[in-house]
């Protein structure tokens, strides 16, 4: 990501994506973050110069072309961001991709400038430290929606599988008297 770039976040308001309105702001990008009307005021704190209100309007009648379509939720409509990117664009997919669009992807990939990038990546330390960093430095902010314990782990993993959580979910654990 590089200064005036456009970055679109479709999920803007879940784990990845509240993470990755904050990280494209801080490397300078143009950030319109995509969500559902409740959360149209925490993308924005995150950032976001623009929200778009999924349950309102479609981001594909939106204005302008972006360098960068993060599908942090495995939702967004794959010719329809194709379509959006510019001329040398990345549309990337933050879930497993099934066949399908891995198979369009390649397509997109070979025939035209365009990237098509999809699933997970590979953690590493770098990473990882300079998340720290960002994090120490306020720069970088947790969303948590909701605390469980761990014995409430089934009902955690239940509440995210609804789909609309806001940021992250925290599983609490306790060793003896101190939280971990």
């Amino acid at each position: 990501i590089q200064n005036s770039r456009r970055v679109l976040v479709y999920g803007a308001s879940g784990s990845v994506g509240t993470n990755a309105v904050q990280l494209a702001k801080h490397f300078g990008a143009e950030v319109t973050g995509v969500c559902s009307t409740s959360n149209v005021e925490l993308v924005r704190s995150l950032g976001a110069d623009r929200v778009i209100d999924y349950t309102k309007e479609k981001f594909e009648n939106d204005g302008p072309s972006y360098d960068i379509i993060f599908d942090t939720v495995g939702k967004s409509p794959f010719k329809a961001c194709v379509e959006r990117l510019t001329p040398t664009g990345f549309y990337l997919r933050a879930v497993h991709m099934s066949p399908l669009p891995v198979v369009r992807g390649l397509w997109v990939n070979l025939t035209s400038g365009k990237k098509v990038i999809g699933g997970t990546s590979k953690e590493n330390a770098e990473d990882l430290i300079y998340l720290k960093e960002l994090i120490e430095a306020g720069k970088l902010r947790s969303v948590i929606d909701r605390n469980y314990p761990l014995e409430q782990a089934s009902e955690a993993h239940h509440y995210v599988e609804q789909g609309h959580k806001i940021g992250n979910v925290v599983l609490i654990v306790r060793q003896g008297n101190r939280l971990e």
